[in-house]
């Protein structure tokens, strides 16, 4: 599972920690894929191509990570919640989660558990908060020049009908001073005429 952004480029997604400091995600049933904390995979030295891997039982604590497209990055967040080995040991709000028992499969998909998920996307989106408000400031600076190019052709398009500086200003909020002043080195007609 993983979250995504929408105009900006970032995946975040639940990563196993292992006692080596080693991380994991995805793979196949009873398999985590070794990663560097870079997010490179780790390869598997008798097999050339593949990926090392490790059991789920093996899983100590998880982390936020994000691959941050733009920057070429992959980072690791805190906090590091780590896991218990008795459910009656499980408080998430301080950091242990109960994974199921060693044989389970239940650690490589802790980011499954619908109560976690509200957590884990927490930590995420306050790492990426700063990126979307990047992203925002660029798409309303975009329109914002758009709307302005658009409105200083329907006052070019007035002024050639004949309007008023009084009357543009009203229409603005503005005075017939600052209309004029703000307008005035328009040519006579920037486009056709603004319905």
């Amino acid at each position: 599972m993983g979250w995504f952004t929408d105009g900006s480029e970032h995946e975040g997604y639940v990563v196993c920690v292992f006692a080596d400091g080693m991380y994991g995600s995805g793979g196949r049933y009873m398999e985590i894929h070794l990663m560097m904390p870079d997010g490179r995979p780790v390869a598997h030295e008798n097999e050339p191509g593949g990926d090392a891997w490790r059991p789920p039982s093996q899983v100590v604590g998880w982390r936020v990570a994000c691959s941050c497209i733009p920057f070429r990055e992959h980072v690791i967040l805190d906090p590091l919640w780590t896991r218990v080995w008795d459910p009656s040991d499980e408080d998430a709000a301080a950091g242990r989660i109960y994974a199921g028992p060693p044989a389970s499969a239940d650690a490589a998909d802790i980011s499954d558990r619908e109560d976690l998920e509200p957590m884990f996307l927490d930590v995420w989106h306050r790492h990426i908060a700063p990126d979307l408000s990047l992203h925002a400031i660029g798409a309303l600076s975009r329109s914002m020049k758009d709307l302005e190019a658009q409105l200083d052709d329907a006052v070019a398009a007035a002024r050639a009908a004949g309007v008023s500086w009084e009357k543009i200003g009203r229409t603005f909020g503005i005075s017939r001073q600052g209309a004029q002043k703000r307008w005035e080195a328009l040519p006579a007609a920037v486009s056709s005429p603004v319905s």
